[in-house]
């Protein structure tokens, strides 16, 4: 065999290995890369039901116009809006808007979770939508520890129930959106 045939199939060998090595690269990166947007969307929608109540309050409460305002504010509240300052309140106004629009839509998806979860037969998935509600959605927040003695389960259990309610709550919430689209 001739130097020139034996440096062809040394580079030919090479060419392979670098290209199944870039293939190896950069499925590792798209993987890692789509692990880190279901990261995200797990975090956002785990933001949205430790912020539910918060929300529930200020589209509920936010004050967005004048006729909004207790008698014994009223005129405050007009300077402010209308006098000299002249402050802007329509970001208020959207923002208002914004969380009622939104609010709706987390209700009513919640009230999907809970009948998926009230249909299914595993007790678990009951126990997840029974977790989140108590945690996140329902009067006053219940710790962890307090959760774990209520349904009989570890603390552990108590965040991968969140977790996993949350997974489901985000694919209600945010539909296609939710799954990976590449």
């Amino acid at each position: 065999m001739g130097t020139s045939k034996l440096n062809e199939e040394i580079l030919k060998a090479a060419a392979e290995i670098a290209a199944k090595t870039a293939l190896e690269t950069y499925t590792k990166e798209k993987d890692k890369d789509r692990k880190k947007r279901l990261d995200r969307r797990l975090r956002d929608t785990k933001r949205l039901m430790k912020s539910y109540r918060e929300i529930k309050v200020h589209a509920g409460d936010a004050i967005a116009s004048l006729s909004e305002i207790a008698d014994e504010d009223y005129e405050f509240f007009k300077n402010l809006m209308e006098g000299e300052d002249n402050i802007d309140v329509s970001a208020i106004v959207r923002t208002k808007a914004r969380s009622a629009i939104m609010l709706t839509h987390i209700d009513a998806m919640l009230q999907a979770y809970e009948v998926i979860s009230h249909n299914s037969k595993k007790p678990e998935d009951q126990r997840r939508f029974r977790v989140l509600e108590a945690m996140y959605l329902k009067g006053e927040p219940v710790s962890a520890a307090e959760i774990a003695e209520i349904e009989q389960i570890d603390t552990r259990t108590v965040y991968k129930d969140i977790n996993a309610a949350c997974e489901k709550m985000g694919a209600l919430l945010f539909g296609i959106n939710w799954l990976d689209q590449d």
